[in-house]
């Protein structure tokens, strides 16, 4: 069955599966500097220059750290805003005791159809996500409410920006952390950080920087999620012609929800 490339919230998944008892560390909070500019983010403007994007190069990285299991998990996407189409690859690798593991995926999307390369093979899967797909637009949905706190400057791409800590209520924070409930073992959000990156002089973000620490079962873990935009408005999808021919039908995103 075709392996799906997986939303920022679906990390919790992979805790649920993994976890396992006396992981200690910190998600690693960043101290401010009151030396860096304080200047106001327009979260109206970001919004405005979002949804006026026609495309972008999307990296993520995100981490999972349990006692006795480690996984990084990075996807390198190109994403065509404006025909709706992405190409996607993602590698995973997985470090259970001596037993490390790594698997590699290539997917195109077409607005909400995904094909999936699985050992050679490319497989449609229907009842896509454009949204999941399209992460710069989906990061701005934390912006309503929210306050902005300047951290530091960094360099995006070759962009000076700068690190705000995004303060969000509890309820967005449970949303963005991917935790509905829906397990059979109760799931808690200790500890939350969100990062932003904007250059505020065109009100361009550049990149987010999840940090948390969840418990199930009374068992901690810590998960990031480090997600970087750039090339805004360079970038081009081409789907080649024999992927949407030759590809065969895979199962619904509620049929693999249920296995």
């Amino acid at each position: 069955m075709a392996s799906a490339i997986r939303p920022i919230g679906a990390v919790l998944v992979v805790c649920s599966l993994l976890l396992v008892a006396g992981c200690t560390g910190s998600i690693g909070f960043l101290e401010d500097d009151p030396q860096e500019s304080d200047v106001d983010v327009d979260a109206g403007a970001l919004e405005t220059n979002v949804e006026a994007t026609e495309s972008y190069h999307v990296e993520v990285e995100r981490t999972l750290r349990a006692a006795m299991v480690n996984e990084t998990t990075t996807i390198d996407g190109a994403i065509d805003v404006t025909s709706r189409r992405a190409h996607l690859t993602m590698t995973t690798e997985t470090h259970v005791g001596t037993d490390p593991r790594t698997t590699e995926t290539e997917q195109y999307v077409l607005e909400d159809t995904r094909y999936t390369n699985d050992d050679g093979e490319w497989v449609r899967t229907e009842n896509g996500n454009w949204t999941e797909t399209h992460r710069l637009e989906s990061a701005t949905g934390s912006f309503e409410n929210a306050t902005f706190e300047p951290i530091r400057t960094e360099t995006v791409d070759g962009v000076e920006t700068t690190m705000y800590e995004l303060n969000v209520s509890e309820e967005r924070e449970t949303e963005l952390a991917g935790i509905d409930g829906s397990g059979h073992v109760t799931t808690s959000l200790e500890e939350f950080a969100y990062y932003v990156l904007i250059d505020t002089e065109t009100d361009t973000l550049y990149g987010t920087d999840m940090r948390m620490q969840v418990s199930q079962g009374g068992e901690p873990a810590i998960v990031t999620v480090e997600t970087t935009f750039t090339d805004h408005d360079e970038v081009d999808v081409t789907v080649p012609d024999e992927i949407p021919a030759e590809a065969t039908a895979g199962e619904t995103d509620d049929e693999e929800s249920a296995d």
